[in-house]
């Protein structure tokens, strides 16, 4: 029979104190298969925790429970689900400052490098990459805004803790490598990336092969499933984790179609009437004569753009194809495009079925009530206002008149109006 290793009674005993002490990581933990391979430090794909022998070898106990429990947590929020088309570095970043302020929470001492920016606390996965990303691209902040078609481990430290910039992490990132698969160029297992003690893979099936969205989607709501299952079972022994529980709640909200709510929006301002010339197609197969819905053209529409820095080029990109496509449809008599920090910088105008090119400029501070000020000044009557922004900012005007819809890549909800999240992958 095959005697334990050293290295394999270190995780086994880590994994033991993980169950003792934190009875909710560890349980979670019991779920993935430990596995030796080809990876700077550690890496999950939701089925394994795939480490590297030496890293593992340099963690003193505390550490290594943390980067067990790291690894468990990312799981439990569905991050090797969630990346979509996103850039594999910047997402193993934006999901390791989400996670590890709730590490340290939780008491856990990460190993020392560990990224950590406060301004990121309480924001999820997604919103630290649209953030971080948008960093990476300030430079092409001042191009035209073509419409497109319409369509890891690390956190906040301890005070003993290093703390890595984001910014210099960003230049540093790498794609994560598949489980198994040493990739550095050179035939060799890849480098470590600056400040972070593992990654998060794309979830795989069995044989470590792709899989759909589909499954994907079945996978982490497995997870969901197990993670209530575990707080559960952390609660009854006394240990109820701290700071879990509006993450996961989160993570297993559906995304709101943030495209058809922005066409509903619109729809809703458009003239129509009934007609029985010619019927309603869509009951005619089932023999009813009714009749159908013509609609008219709309008044003018303001489209509002915070130019502080908050929407990346790429949200304000897809954006711009959906109001292209709106457009066409519902014929509005003009759009008028209002870019706006501080104060209003600029403004474009668009007449029927013309199709959006953004140019946005800008990029000081934030205040929304300048744009309703232009609105007023330049006597414009909107059927509606769309305004694009982060919500980072206090500073409204009273309600006006006019329904107004706010766009935002954060959770914020506006001070009135409607407030749909864009979700960008």
């Amino acid at each position: 029979m095959r005697t334990e290793s050293s290295l394999e009674r270190k995780l086994t005993r880590a994994r033991t104190q993980l169950l003792l002490n934190q009875p909710f990581f560890g349980s979670l933990c019991l779920r993935l298969k430990l596995t030796p391979g080809a990876v700077p430090t550690m890496a999950t794909d939701g089925r394994r925790i795939v480490y590297d022998s030496n890293f593992v070898n340099s963690l003193k106990p505390a550490e290594l429970e943390a980067v067990l429990a790291h690894e468990v947590l990312h799981c439990a929020l569905g991050h090797h689900c969630r990346r979509g088309q996103r850039d594999p570095g910047l997402w193993n970043r934006a999901a390791d400052l989400a996670i590890n302020p709730i590490l340290i929470g939780n008491g856990f001492t990460l190993p020392s490098g560990a990224l950590v920016d406060p301004a990121f606390h309480n924001l999820s996965a997604e919103e630290i990459y649209a953030r971080i990303s948008q960093e990476s691209n300030t430079d092409s902040n001042s191009l035209p805004m073509q419409p497109q078609s319409p369509g890891s481990h690390s956190a906040a430290g301890s005070g003993q803790q290093q703390t890595e910039s984001t910014s210099s992490a960003a230049q540093n990132d790498s794609p994560p490598q598949s489980v198994g698969e040493p990739e550095d160029g050179h035939g060799g297992t890849a480098s470590a990336r600056p400040g972070g003690f593992g990654e998060v893979l794309d979830a795989t099936d069995e044989q470590g092969n792709s899989i759909s969205q589909a499954e994907k989607s079945r996978q982490q709501h497995e997870w969901s499933i197990a993670a209530d299952q575990a707080i559960r079972s952390a609660k009854a022994c006394g240990h109820d984790p701290a700071e879990v529980d509006r993450p996961l709640t989160e993570s297993r909200q559906s995304r709101q179609d943030w495209r058809a709510i922005l066409r509903d929006f619109v729809a809703a301002r458009t003239p129509s009437d009934y007609r029985w010339s010619p019927p309603n197609r869509r009951y005619l197969a089932a023999g009813l004569y009714l009749p159908s819905v013509e609609r008219t053209g709309l008044g003018p529409i303001v489209i509002a753009v915070d130019t502080s820095g908050s929407i990346s080029p790429k949200e304000l990109a897809q954006f711009a194809g959906e109001i292209s496509a709106i457009s066409e449809e519902a014929k509005p008599e003009t759009i008028h495009v209002v870019y706006c920090d501080a104060v209003v910088q600029s403004s474009q105008e668009f007449r029927e079925a013309e199709p959006v090119c953004l140019e946005p400029k800008g990029g000081g501070g934030t205040d929304f009530r300048p744009v309703f000020t232009w609105i007023e000044e330049n006597q414009i009557a909107p059927v509606c206002l769309i305004y694009v922004t982060d919500l980072c900012c206090d500073s409204y005007p009273e309600p006006p008149d006019y329904p107004v819809l706010w766009v935002t890549n954060s959770r914020t909800t506006a001070a009135f109006g409607e407030t749909v999240q864009i979700s960008l992958e």
